[in-house]
This record gives structure tokens, sequence and C-alpha cells, in this order.
């Protein structure tokens, strides 16, 4: 039985398509995860069909799309109470148990291990396991992906052919998210940074970009830039800070010895903001068209501006500049910048988001940012947007309150 919608769908060369879901019987999803899984068995346990592989209780649900209205990304299984039942059978008897989503299109076939921890803490009734095209993707071309949406859920989505090493071996994550989870254990303190704190520590090591009005973002780029070097890890992941003539013009460059694997981008947002600007379009979709991906490394800071405390930090980080010698044309001003200078940030949380073919066009939001002051347009680009993380969501961490 075919969907009535027309959603999301993943070829095995990992080309997005739009497309009807089609039903599985309970026998077709038994056959793909029997396929899958040399030696395992279809039997009972505790009431329940089930899928059984050594210490392993699998139960499994059909993935497909939420329906009208949502966006054709989304997708979910439903976990039936008893579910739950299963699972605390399965404790007691030394057993682990599998909340299993299985998505099939065409020769496709991807398991979506949905972590039970936080549905049997919820007390799940027929509640809802949530997964988007991105988990998909991410499976079928890199054959395993995990990450934790924006409930606390842990998803891990396995290409078949991967998904028996996975459950013997687990699963083993990317070398650059843990780079930047070893730069956030540095990085994200939960400390308050002052402004003339920042740029001073800045301009002691000659960074360009020290005496900018925006300067978290230059500060984040500083230490990101310094903490590469000092680890050791700039052979795998290379910040840059001056492009070179014919190459991208991005912050990160993810690499292979010195082969380019593809780029990625170092933004600071303020944490209240829903979406923030992004690159050029173009940019972005030649990127995508010569290495496949691009990442956005998203940090995201509360904000203190010092025009709420008198501007204070405004006139204290001009006078500065002026005592180090840095001259404008425009006579001196105390209060240069004092409507947007931010005297202090908190470093609290970050993200890193990948735009790739199967995602492209639908997190990403076209938007004009006007005209130049001569009066030419300038050049489109693209609005991320923070409302649909979950569809190009890679990595995250966050700091307590």
């Amino acid at each position: 039985m075919m969907g009535t919608e027309l959603v999301d769908q993943i070829t095995e060369d990992g080309t997005l398509v739009s497309d009807f879901d089609v039903k599985l019987s309970d026998a077709e999803k038994n056959a793909l995860l029997l396929d899958a899984l040399p030696g395992a068995v279809v039997g009972r346990y505790a009431g329940e069909r089930v899928v059984r592989h050594g210490d392993q209780v699998i139960l499994k649900k059909q993935v497909t799309h939420l329906g009208r209205p949502w966006e054709s990304f989304k997708k979910r299984i439903q976990i039936p109470k008893r579910w739950l039942e299963v699972e605390r059978q399965a404790r007691a008897d030394g057993l682990r148990v599998r909340f299993v989503g299985i998505y099939a299109y065409r020769g496709v076939a991807v398991f979506v291990d949905f972590d039970p921890a936080t549905y049997v803490q919820r007390k799940a009734n027929n509640s809802a396991a949530h997964v988007s095209t991105n988990d998909l993707f991410q499976a079928q071309t890199l054959g395993q992906f995990a990450r934790v949406d924006g409930r606390g859920n842990r998803l891990t989505s396995v290409r078949a052919s991967e998904f028996a090493a996975y459950l013997s071996l687990g699963y083993a994550e990317d070398e650059r998210i843990g780079i930047f989870r070893e730069f956030n254990d540095e990085f994200l303190r939960a400390e308050r940074l002052q402004a003339l704190d920042a740029v001073q520590q800045m301009h002691a090591v000659g960074w360009p970009d020290t005496f900018q009005g925006e300067w978290p973002g230059f500060y984040l780029e500083h230490r990101v830039d310094e903490f590469l070097r000092r680890r050791g890890h700039d052979e795998v992941v290379r910040f840059q800070k001056d492009k070179g003539r014919g190459r991208y013009d991005y912050d990160l460059v993810m690499v292979d010895g010195e082969v380019v694997d593809f780029y990625g981008d170092l933004k600071s947002s303020d944490v209240t903001k829903r979406e923030s600007p992004g690159n050029d379009a173009d940019g972005i979709r030649r990127c995508l068209e010569e290495f496949g991906r691009f990442w956005y490394v998203i940090y995201e800071h509360e904000t203190e501006h010092a025009r709420d405390h008198g501007n204070v930090a405004t006139i204290e980080w001009n006078e500065w500049k002026r005592s180090v010698g840095y001259e404008r044309r425009k006579p001196f001003d105390p209060l240069s910048y004092a409507g947007r200078f931010k005297q202090a940030v908190r470093f609290v949380s970050m993200k890193v988001l990948e735009v790739n073919a199967a995602n492209f066009g639908v997190v990403l939001g076209d938007f004009t940012q006007g005209r130049q002051p001569d009066g030419a347009a300038r050049a489109l680009k693209v609005m991320i947007k923070k409302g649909t993380i979950d569809n190009f969501l890679i990595y995250s961490s966050s700091v307590a309150a």
C-alpha cells in the first residue's frame, strides 16, 4: 500500500527524490532485518513478536512521513506502550532491547536505532520517535550516523550493510566531531567573557580583526585556530584566515593529509536568534557540487550590550584602541559603535550543521540582503533556519545553566 503524499526519499547513491512511502508488511520488515543480520531469528518475547540477534531483542516499526501538514523531511516511528514492558523484562533477563525504525525505498534499507532510555523515562504512550531525511542520507552515504535531537533523544542511523557490525562493535565517532568535542571541553566553560579581556588577548598575538566591533566572532576564530595548532589537529581540521586566490572563502577546511574533503564555516550567533545569515547561495551550491557536503559550526552566546549599562564598556574599548595606536580617518569618538557593542558574552552552546544535496533546498531559505550603497543588488544569500535544525544537525553540545 502506498502513501498519499509525495515526500523525501533517498536512493542508493544518496540522491534525494520525491515519492510516496510504501507500506511494508511485517514479513517484509523481518526479511530486511534477517538479511542484514546473519543468524538472527524471528520469535516471541514478553508477548511481542521480535527479532533476536544474540543477546539483543529487536522491536521494529517502519519509518514513514509524519503526514500533513509537516515538511517532507520529517519522519517517525510510533513507539507503543507495550515496548516499554518488553524493555523492562529484557533488562531483568540481562538482554538488550533495540527500538528500531526501518526505512526502505527501492533497494535502500536503513535501520534507525532509537536509544530506549529517554522513551522509557517518559513512559511513552504510543509516542513518536522522530528522524529526518538527513539522518537517512548520512547513513546511506557514510554507513553510520548518530546524533542527539532537540528533545535529547539519541538516534543512530545505519545502512543495512553496516548493521551487523554496528550491533557488535558499536558506533565509531567521526574524528572531526571528536576534535570539536575536545575544543568544547576547553571553550564552553560557562564563563562570562568581557570584551576588553577578549580583544586584548587577540591583540597580544597579533590576531587580524582585533579592532572590529563584532569581537565575539573574531575571538572564537582566534581560539579555534590556536587550539587546532596547539593540539596538532590541523592535519584534520584547518582554520584559514587568509584565503588564497582561487580557494573557497570559508573558515574551516576538512582535510585528509593534503587532500580537501570538504569545507565549513565558523559562526558566532546570539542564542536568542531563531535564524542567522549564512553565505552566498551560489558559493555553497558550487561547494556542494565539488565536495558533496558543507559544515556550519555555530557557537551560540548569551549577550550583554554596553548600551544597557551606560556604555561604560564602549568607552573603555574605544579608549583602549586609541592607546595602542589604532587610528581611523574619522575624529575620535568614545561612543563609536555604541548601539551594537557587546560588553560581555557567555558562550553556552554549539552545533555542527551539515548542508548536503539531500537538504540544501529544505533547510536553507533564500533571502535578499537589499542593495549595495551604489544601488547594485547584493548577492543572494542563504538563511540558516534554527527551526529546521534536526534535518541537518550533526552534533550539538551545551553547558549547564
